[in-house]
C-alpha cells in the first residue's frame, strides 16, 4: 500500500469506527500559510509564499480506549504536510511528526514510537519569541526548541503531582547492539497557579550539525566550516552533509509569571555542548519577553533573544501581534530582526528556515493566518 493510499485508508477507518462509550478518537489539524520577506539571503531579498511556518501542517489521530481501573490504551498519529504542493513533510513519513502507541495508568504514561524530546514538553513554551515569529527560534535550533522527535523511543511521563510532573525517555539507535547514535531525554515542570517552571536535558549520540546552513558559521569547533569563493563571491558550506560529533548535549531551564490582567512574562536559557572527540565547545542562549492583551481578541508580544559561541554572538529582537477571528481562526504578523558579529553571516528561523545572509544582518516579516481544527 502506498503512502499516500495509506493515509486515505487511516481517514476512512477512523470516519467509520463506531462510537463506543468507553473509547474515543480525535481527528486535529492545523493550516498556517502566508507571506514572508527576508531581506537578504545569499545577498538577495525574497518575497515569497510560506506555509507551516509558525505552525507546522498538520493532520492527527489521537485516541485512547479506557480499560477500567484508571488504565487506558492511548495511541497518536500525526502527519506533517506542505500546505502549499499537499507533499509529505519529515523526509517524507507518513506520521513523521508523531507515531505512538502506549498506556496510561495511576502510576503514569508510557509510550512507543517516534516521540518529542522534553524540550517540546517542558521549556519550549517559554519561547516567547517563537509565539510572534517561528524566525526568532533560537539561534541555529541546536537545543531543539522548535520541537524535534526521537525515533524508536521509550517515554515515560508522571502524573501531575500537585501541579510537579516529570518524565523520562530513551531513544534506541539504528543498530541496536551498540549505543551508536541512541538518545535520551530527562524533564520535569511545575505550575501553581500564575507560575510555571519546566528544565529538562537532552543528549545526543553520534549525529551531524550544520554549523553554516543553520547558523552562519564560518568555523565550528576550531575547524572551517564556509570559505567564501573569491572568484564569485559566493560562499561554500564545507559541510553541506553535516559535521559529524560524537555527542550533542542539550540542557535548558524556562519559567513564565502571567498576571491576572493577562500579561505573562517568560524567560529561558538553554546550554548546548558539542563534542567532536578532539574538542568541546557550548552555545549558551539567552530570552525573555512578554505577551501581553492589547484588545479583546489582539494580543502582543515582544520578545530579546542573545546567544554567544565560540568569539561569536547574536542580538534578536522580535515584536509580533496576533488578532483571533474566532476560537480556531486568526490572523498573525510579525517582525525580527537578527545581529551577528562580525565574521559570521546571519541566519534566522531556528536553522533551516532561512538561507543565511551575505553579511551579519538579517530582517524578516511575515503576515499569515490559522485555522485549527
Amino acid at each position: 500500500m502506498t503512502g499516500k493510499s495509506a493515509f486515505g485508508a487511516a481517514c476512512l477507518l477512523a470516519c467509520a469506527m463506531p462510537a463506543q462509550a468507553q473509547s474515543s478518537l480525535t481527528i486535529y489539524g492545523i493550516l498556517d500559510a502566508g507571506l514572508t520577506y527576508i531581506d537578504d539571503q545569499a545577498g538577495h531579498s525574497s518575497f515569497q509564499f510560506a506555509e507551516g511556518i509558525n505552525y507546522g501542517n498538520r493532520f492527527g489521530l489521537r485516541g485512547q480506549e479506557d480499560l477500567g481501573g484508571g488504565y487506558a490504551t492511548v495511541f497518536n498519529l500525526e502527519n506533517g504536510f506542505s500546505l502549499g504542493t499537499g507533499n509529505l513533510r519529515q523526509g517524507g513519513r507518513l506520521f513523521g511528526r508523531q507515531a505512538f502507541v502506549g498506556m496510561r495508568t495511576p502510576a503514569g504514561t508510557l509510550t512507543m514510537g517516534r516521540q518529542y524530546d522534553f524540550m517540546r514538553d517542558y521549556v519550549q513554551q517559554f519561547n516567547v519569541g517563537g509565539y510572534a515569529s517561528v524566525y526568532a527560534g533560537h539561534q541555529g535550533d541546536f537545543d531543539r526548541i522548535s520541537g524535534k522527535q526521537l525515533d524508536r523511543s521509550v517515554k515515560y511521563a508522571s502524573p501531575n503531582l500537585s501541579g510537579l510532573s516529570f518524565g523520562a525517555m530513551y531513544s534506541f539507535g539504528p543498530e541496536f547492539e551498540s549505543s551508536r547514535g541512541n538518545a535520551w531525554s530527562l524533564g520535569a515542570g511545575y505550575k501553581s497557579g500564575p507560575l510555571s517552571v519546566g528544565a529538562m536535558y537532552t543528549r545526543l549520540n553520534d549525529v551531524a550539525v550544520f554549523p553554516y546552513l543553520t547558523s552562519g558559521l564560518y568555523s565550528f569547533l576550531g575547524q572551517p566550516s564556509a570559505v567564501a569563493d573569491p572568484a564569485s563571491g559566493e560562499t561554500i558550506d564545507l559541510f553541506p552533509a553535516g559535521y559529524q560529533v560524537e555527542y550533542q548535549g542539550i540542557a535548558g531551564l524556562g519559567a513564565s509569571w502571567r498576571f491576572a490582567n493577562g500579561v505573562a512574562v517568560m524567560a529561558n536559557t538553554t546550554a548546548i555542548t558539542f563534542d567532536d572527540g578532539r574538542t568541546s565547545s557550548t552555545q549558551r542562549i539567552y530570552e525573555a519577553g512578554v505577551v501581553f492583551p492589547l484588545a479583546p481578541a489582539l494580543t502582543g508580544i515582544a520578545a530579546y533573544q542573545y546567544a554567544k559561541f565560540e568569539g561569536t554572538h547574536w542580538n534578536q529582537p522580535t515584536v509580533g501581534v496576533r488578532y483571533d477571528l474566532s476560537k480556531r481562526t486568526w490572523l498573525y504578523a510579525s517582525a525580527s530582526f537578527l545581529k551577528a558579529s562580525g565574521g559570521t553571516d546571519a541566519s534566522q528561523g531556528a536553522g533551516f528556515y532561512t538561507i543565511p545572509a551575505y553579511g551579519d544582518t538579517q530582517t524578516t516579516m511575515r503576515v499569515a493566518m490559522v485555522h485549527t481544527f
